[in-house]
C-alpha cells in the first residue's frame, strides 16, 4: 500500500496557494498561532488581493467568520471600510443560523431527556464550543445526533410532537426489521427550516466496521451549554469521527480540516487512545490523513510518534496532494466515479479492506438511489444496480474533463 510516491506537502509546494487562498489559510492558522497575523498583514500590504475572490473562497470553505475576525483584529487599518463591510456581511447568515440552532439544540435536548431517549449531539454547536470556544466562530447549518437504531421510532414520535416532519420513507424508521435504511434520518422544522439529522450504527456507512455504542457511551464527556449539561463524544472519538466525515466528502472544505486542528489545539488529547479507536474501526489511514492535513495546512502540533507514522505512509502524502490540487482549483478527487473510487480505495488500511469498502459503497443503495428510481418492494435488490448507474450519470467516469 506504500508504493505511491511521497509528496512534498502544501507548505513545501511553491505556488500551491493563490494569495486569496493563502490569506484564508493564514486566518485559520491564527486560531492556532496568533503570530501568523503578521503574514496576514504582509499579504494585504503587498496589494493585488482580489477581495471578492477571497470572500468567495472563505464562503465556500466555511471560513467567513474566522477570516472576518482575524482581519478585524489584526489588519483592519489596512483594509478599506467597504471591504471590511463585505467581509462582515458574509458572516451575518452563519451567525444568525448558529444562534438559532443553538437554541434548538437545547430545546431538543430537554425534549429527548424527558422522553428517555439517549441521543448524543455532536458537530454543530457542541463542536463549536469545545473546539472554538464560540458558537459563531464555526459555521454549521444543521444539528447532528447519534442514537442507537432501536430508538429511531421513538425519535420520530418525539420530533413529530415538536413540529418536525420526517424527510425519509416511514418504512426506514424500522430498519431493525427492514433491511432498508437511509444514509441518515433527516427531519425538517417549518417555517424555521431547521434541519436535524440522526445517525445510527446502520446509517454510518462510511465506517468500515459498525460503531460500538457500548464503547462510545463509556467514553462520553459532559459539556455545559446554556446552563444545560449535554453528553457528547470524547475528544478522541470526535477526532476520529471528524476524520471519517472529512474523508467521506473528499475534504472538499478547509473548514473541516480546521475543525480537527482547532479541536486538537484546544483540548488535551489522549493520542494513543485516538489511534487505537481509529485502528479498531479500520480507519488508521483516514485518521492519519486528517491529522496530516491539519498539521500541514494549519500547523497544529502533533506528537513526534504520530508525525513519524505519517511520514512513513507515502499514501497519506499522495492523497493529501490530491486534496491540495482540489483547493488550488487544479482538479478534484470527487470529480468522476473512478477518481472517487480510487481515493476511497487508497484511504483504507490494506488492499483487502480497500476492495471490500469501495465495493460496498459502490453497490449499497442510499436514499438518493431510491429517489432516482422508484421500485416496488419485491424488486428492491435491483437498487444495487441503480446505484452505479446513478453515480456515473451524476459524476461521470472521470476519464476525461467534464
Amino acid at each position: 500500500m506504500n508504493g505511491m510516491k511521497e509528496g512534498k506537502g502544501w507548505r513545501q509546494s511553491p505556488g500551491a496557494a493563490s494569495p486569496e487562498l493563502e490569506i484564508n489559510l493564514c486566518c485559520g492558522r491564527m486560531l492556532i498561532d496568533p503570530v501568523v497575523g503578521e503574514r496576514v498583514r504582509f499579504l494585504i500590504r503587498s496589494g493585488g488581493l482580489d477581495w471578492p475572490k477571497a470572500a468567495a473562497i472563505a464562503d465556500w470553505h466555511r471560513l467567513s467568520p474566522v477570516v472576518y475576525e482575524a482581519i478585524a483584529g489584526t489588519a483592519e487599518d489596512l483594509v478599506s471600510p467597504a471591504q471590511m463591510d463585505v467581509l462582515r456581511k458574509a458572516t451575518a447568515p452563519s451567525k444568525g443560523a448558529g444562534m438559532s440552532l443553538l437554541r434548538e439544540l437545547l430545546r431538543l435536548h430537554r425534549l429527548f431527556d424527558a422522553a428517555g431517549i439517549p441521543v448524543i449531539p455532536y458537530k454543530g454547536p457542541v463542536l463549536a464550543w469545545i473546539a472554538y470556544g464560540s458558537f459563531i466562530r464555526r459555521e454549521y447549518s444543521d444539528l447532528d445526533f447519534v442514537v442507537e437504531q432501536k430508538y429511531i421510532p421513538g425519535v420520530v414520535a418525539a420530533l413529530k410532537s415538536a413540529g418536525y416532519l420526517p424527510q425519509f420513507n416511514p418504512r426506514e424508521a424500522h430498519a431493525g426489521q427492514d433491511r432498508s435504511a437511509p444514509g441518515q434520518y433527516p427531519f425538517l422544522l417549518h417555517p424555521q427550516k431547521i434541519l436535524v439529522e440522526f445517525h445510527t450504527e446502520r446509517t454510518l456507512r462510511y465506517f468500515p466496521k459498525p460503531i460500538d455504542f457500548q464503547e462510545l457511551t463509556g467514553r462520553l464527556i459532559t459539556v455545559e451549554i446554556g446552563g444545560q449539561r449535554l453528553r457528547t463524544f470524547s475528544i478522541e472519538d470526535t477526532l476520529v469521527m471528524l476524520c471519517v466525515h472529512g474523508a467521506k466528502h473528499f475534504w472538499e472544505r478547509l473548514g473541516w480540516v480546521l475543525d480537527i486542528a482547532k479541536l486538537a489545539a484546544a483540548q488535551d488529547v489522549d493520542w494513543k487512545l485516538a489511534a487505537q479507536i481509529a485502528a479498531k474501526l479500520e480507519s488508521t489511514r483516514v485518521f492519519l490523513l486528517g491529522l496530516h492535513l491539519a498539521n500541514d495546512l494549519f500547523e497544529v502540533p502533533l506528537p513526534e510518534q504520530l508525525r513519524e507514522e505519517i511520514g512513513r505512509d507515502r499514501t497519506v502524502h499522495k492523497l493529501a496532494e490530491k486534496v491540495y490540487a482540489q483547493y488550488a482549483g487544479i482538479s478534484g478527487p470527487s470529480a468522476g466515479v473512478l477518481p472517487r473510487a480510487a481515493f476511497r480505495f487508497w484511504l483504507r488500511d490494506g488492499i483487502g479492506q480497500g476492495l471490500r469498502h469501495t465495493l460496498r459503497l459502490a453497490m449499497s443503495p442510499t436514499e438518493s438511489d431510491r429517489q432516482t428510481v422508484r421500485l416496488p418492494r419485491w424488486l428492491a435488490p435491483l437498487y444495487m444496480l441503480v446505484r452505479p448507474w446513478r453515480l456515473l450519470r451524476e459524476y461521470g467516469s472521470g476519464l476525461k474533463r467534464r
